[in-house]
C-alpha cells in the first residue's frame, strides 16, 4: 500500500471552464452512467478494498503503460479520459534525478468530483510495476475543471493515474480513474502494469452533499474519512485514535457554523486534521484487527495443539494400559499353560500326553488345565479363539488330520461347557503338516502331539 502525500504537498487552485461540443455531449452520458449507481441504496459498508484488481475497470482497459526513466532527460506523457471523464485530458512531466523522480501535472477538462459519487478531490497516484500505489498529492480543481500539481516519486519506474476519491489522504486508490498516462516524448522503457495491489469500492459510502457555506468539500471529506475508519473496525481496534479523530471533526463542525468569521477561517485546516486524524484511525484499526485475527489464529493453533497433545497422550495411556492388560493376561495364562506372544497373538499350548492314546479324550490332567485357561479368559468376553489340533508323524496324514479335527473339538467342546461363548470359537485340524520339533525322537513327536489355542482380539487387539 501507498503511502499518501503529506500535507505540504502544493495544492493549486485555477480557473474553470466548460467542456463544450463533441466533448461536452461525451461527458453528459458519463455521467447520466454514473447516475444509477449513485442513487442506488446505499450498502452496509463504507469501504470494500479489493485485491489483485485492475488497474482501471472492465470498460476502460486491463493493463496500462508504466515507464522506467533513464536518470537525466525529461520525459513527456499525455493523460487521457476514462469513460467516467471522456473529455479529460492532461499533460505530465517527469525528470528522474539521484534516485527521485519529479513530477509536473496539468490536467484539464474533468468534472466535479463529487459528480462521480462520494468523492472530493482528485489524487494523482503513482503505480508500481508490482501494482503498489503511492498517492502522490491533490489535484484540487475545486468548482473549476482543470488544475495543476507539482511532486514527486522515490521510484524510478511506475505509471500514473488520476482518480476521484472521497478525501486528500487516502492510502489506497479508488475505482473512480478518470485519467491514465500515455507515451508522448519519454526517455525510458516502457513496461505495462496490469493489476492493483489493492483498490478501494466506495460505492457503499453515503454520499453527502457539499455546499460552500454549509459543507465545503474539505469538511465533508472529513466525514467520510471518519466512516470509512468507522467500518473498518476503528471504534473497535483504534478506539483513541478514532476518538481524537472525532473530536477533530466536531472542532471543524463547530468552526464551520460559527458566525465569527475569524472561526470560520480555522475550519478548513481543522477538517484537514480531522480527515488525517481519521485516515490513521483507520490504519490503526487494519494492524489492530490484523493483530487480534493473528492472536485469535494462535490462540486456536494452541487449543488445537493442547487437544492434539491431549488425545496423544490418551491414546498413549490407552497403548500403555492396553500393554499392561496383554502382559497381564499372558502371564496369567502361562501360569495354567504354556503361553508364547506370536504375530497373531497369545498361543497356550496343551501338550504332553493330554488325550488316551488313539482317541480324543481329554485326560483328567488336562480337564483340569482347560478349566483353569477358562477361568482366567472369562473376564475377558471380548477374546477370540483358534484351537488348532496337531499330531507327529506316526501314521498316515489323513488320520493324523482326522485325530488332531477330533482333539480341537473336544477342546472347544469343553471350553463351551467352562461358559466359553461357542460364537467366539474356530476349530482346525492340521495333522503332522506343522512341526515344532524332529519327528524323528521320541521326545520331538510328543512336543509335536499338541492341541494350540491362539487367542487375539478384546485387549490384545493392536
Amino acid at each position: 500500500m501507498g503511502t499518501p502525500a503529506s500535507p505540504a504537498v502544493a495544492v493549486v487552485s485555477v480557473s474553470r471552464r466548460r467542456a463544450g461540443g463533441r466533448h461536452g455531449t461525451l461527458l453528459a452520458r458519463g455521467l447520466a452512467s454514473m447516475a444509477v449507481a449513485i442513487s442506488a441504496p446505499h450498502a452496509l459498508q463504507a469501504q470494500q478494498v479489493e485485491r489483485s484488481t485492475s488497474i482501471v475497470s472492465s470498460d476502460v482497459a486491463s493493463q496500462i503503460s508504466a515507464f522506467s526513466y533513464r536518470e537525466g532527460p525529461e520525459s513527456e506523457l499525455l493523460m487521457t479520459g476514462t469513460t467516467l471523464a471522456p473529455a479529460g485530458r492532461g499533460e505530465i512531466e517527469v525528470e528522474y534525478q539521484d534516485g527521485r523522480a519529479a513530477v509536473k501535472a496539468k490536467v484539464d477538462r474533468l468534472p466535479e468530483p463529487k459528480s462521480l459519487g462520494p468523492y472530493t478531490v482528485y489524487v494523482l497516484w503513482a503505480v508500481a510495476p508490482d501494482g503498489r500505489a503511492t498517492n502522490l498529492g491533490v489535484i484540487d480543481t475545486g468548482s473549476r475543471d482543470h488544475g495543476k500539481l507539482k511532486t514527486s516519486y522515490s521510484g524510478s519506474e511506475f505509471a500514473l493515474i488520476v482518480n476521484a476519491e472521497p478525501h486528500f489522504a487516502v492510502s489506497v486508490p479508488s475505482t473512480a480513474v478518470v485519467l491514465f498516462n500515455l507515451a508522448k516524448k519519454v526517455k525510458g522503457v516502457e513496461t505495462k502494469v496490469r493489476s492493483l495491489a489493492e483498490r478501494a469500492d466506495y460505492r457503499g459510502l453515503r454520499k453527502i452533499a457539499i455546499d460552500a457555506k454549509t459543507a465545503p468539500a474539505d469538511l465533508v471529506g472529513a466525514r467520510y474519512a471518519l466512516s470509512i475508519a468507522a467500518v473498518s473496525g476503528a471504534e473497535q481496534y483504534a478506539a483513541g485514535e478514532y476518538s481524537t479523530a472525532q473530536d477533530k471533526l466536531q472542532a471543524a463542525e463547530t468552526a464551520q457554523a460559527s458566525d465569527k468569521r475569524a472561526e470560520r477561517k480555522t475550519a478548513p485546516l481543522l477538517a484537514r486534521e480531522a480527515t488525517q486524524a481519521a485516515e490513521g484511525a483507520r490504519r490503526a484499526a487494519l494492524r489492530g484487527k490484523a493483530e487480534a485475527d493473528a492472536s485469535a489464529s494462535r490462540a486456536a493453533a494452541a487449543a488445537a495443539a493442547a487437544q492434539e497433545a491431549a488425545a496423544a497422550e490418551r491414546a498413549r495411556a490407552q497403548e500403555i494400559a492396553a500393554e499392561a492388560t496383554r502382559v497381564d493376561l499372558r502371564n496369567r495364562l502361562d501360569r495354567v499353560l504354556p503361553t508364547r506372544e506370536t504375530a497373531r497373538g497369545l498361543v497356550s499350548e496343551l501338550g504332553g500326553v493330554q488325550f488316551d492314546s488313539g482317541t480324543a479324550w481329554l485326560t483328567p490332567t488336562a480337564r483340569e488345565s482347560l478349566a483353569r485357561f477358562a477361568g482366567v479368559v472369562a473376564s475377558y468376553p471380548a477374546l477370540n479363539y483358534d484351537i488348532e489340533g496337531h499330531t507327529d508323524a506316526v501314521g498316515r496324514a489323513t488320520s493324523n488330520r482326522e485325530l488332531s479335527l477330533r482333539r480341537a473339538i473336544a477342546v472347544r467342546d469343553f471350553l463351551i461347557e467352562q461358559g466359553i461363548a461357542a460364537s467366539t470359537i474356530d476349530v482346525a485340524g492340521f495333522g503332522s503338516s506343522l512341526p515344532i520339533a524332529d519327528n524323528a525322537s521320541s521326545a520331538g513327536r510328543a512336543r509335536n502331539r499338541r492341541v494350540e489355542i491362539v487367542v487375539s482380539g478384546g485387549p490384545l487387539a493392536r
